[in-house]
């Protein structure tokens, strides 16, 4: 490398400091400017693989409720074939997707395999089938290191119109129960979160809700709108104005609660073209039940256009440095993915 484009490179940087640009878009831009930028340069540091894509809830925010079968669950056999399929050993796998991980019988033997080559696991679950043998479960698991519980509202009317088929009181006692025992058991060697999911219906319980969070015991918050995949998460999506007001209820209830609270808010408009915050699809992949692998974690529900390949049939190796993949990384670089475009984290 010359001395010369050292100089350039470096100018890149500092402008783009300047500009304010985090250091993720920075390296990004230095990325696509000088290496090939459909390429990416190594297998992903995030993995995550499907439970299951059965769910006992429908929630009229998640692309489940439109699913056009039951799904479906992994399997032990599946889940050694996709790991002795990488071509690289994960540190990590987040053992979850568009179903409820617990659902699936064979969810703890799942961990199990992870725990068996040294792979820590971690989860997101709706929190109603949190009995008390599979509070145990979780906790018994060392390699378990991270379990996150949505909750989308403080009441029981809330509750029953976004967590459709959920049972308020129940969850809260389960809930409440599983948090005490994991701070008693496992103390901080089990981290612990509430995922909420900000929409038209319950933003005037923004403040409240993080205050149950506080009074079930969490410390941590994350908090995100809907992404508008279809009519009815659209029309769920807070206005701008709505967005900004949420943030200030949620920054002041925190403060107050001593919580620690993560905001994933969409934009306020599109993003110009050529100029992506997301990393996804060259740092992270998803496996669906069925092995088939999306590039990204909000990429949910039955879009074929998603669909990169099937680790089931082909090497992942294939997969990731394939045509299909190359090309969604491209779009993504160029601002003409029009699943990318509509979503908080790009």
């Amino acid at each position: 490398m010359t001395v010369a484009t050292v100089k350039t490179l470096l100018n890149f940087v500092l402008s783009g400091l300047r500009r304010r640009e985090s250091w993720r878009r920075a390296l990004l831009r230095l990325r696509v400017k000088y290496v090939a930028p459909q390429r990416p340069r190594r297998f992903p540091r995030q993995l995550q693989i499907e439970a299951t894509s059965q769910c006992n809830l429908r929630c009229p925010t998640c692309s489940h409720a439109k699913e056009a079968s039951s799904g479906q669950h992994l399997t032990e056999e599946r889940l050694r074939r996709i790991l002795d399929g990488l071509p690289w050993s994960p540190e990590k796998v987040i053992l979850s997707g568009i179903g409820e991980p617990l659902m699936n019988p064979q969810f703890f033997s799942l961990v199990d395999i992870l725990a068996e080559r040294k792979i820590q696991c971690e989860f997101f679950t709706n929190g109603t089938l949190l009995t008390e043998a599979r509070r145990q479960a979780v906790l018994s698991r060392n390699n378990i290191d991270m379990v996150a519980i949505s909750c989308d509202g403080s009441q029981k009317d809330t509750c029953a119109n976004l967590r459709v088929g959920a049972d308020f009181d129940t969850w809260k006692q389960s809930v409440r129960d599983f948090l005490l025992q994991a701070h008693q058991q496992r103390g901080k060697t089990l981290n612990t979160a509430m995922n909420v999911v900000i929409s038209k219906r319950n933003l005037d319980e923004a403040g409240d809700i993080l205050r149950l969070a506080a009074e079930l015991g969490f410390g941590h918050v994350y908090v995100l709108d809907p992404i508008p995949l279809d009519e009815i998460a659209t029309a769920l999506c807070p206005s701008d104005r709505e967005v900004s007001a949420a943030r200030q209820e949620l920054a002041k209830a925190a403060m107050g609660l001593g919580l620690k609270v993560t905001c994933y808010f969409r934009r306020d408009t599109l993003v110009p073209k050529a100029t992506p915050g997301c990393l996804q699809p060259w740092e992270y992949v998803f496996i669906r039940a069925n092995g088939d692998v999306a590039p990204c974690c909000a990429l949910f529900g039955s879009d074929r256009g998603a669909v990169m390949g099937n680790v089931l049939e082909e090497k992942f190796g294939a997969i990731w440095l394939g045509e299909r993949y190359r090309e969604f990384r491209r779009t993504c670089l160029q601002g003409t993915n029009d699943l990318c475009r509509i979503c908080p984290y790009y």
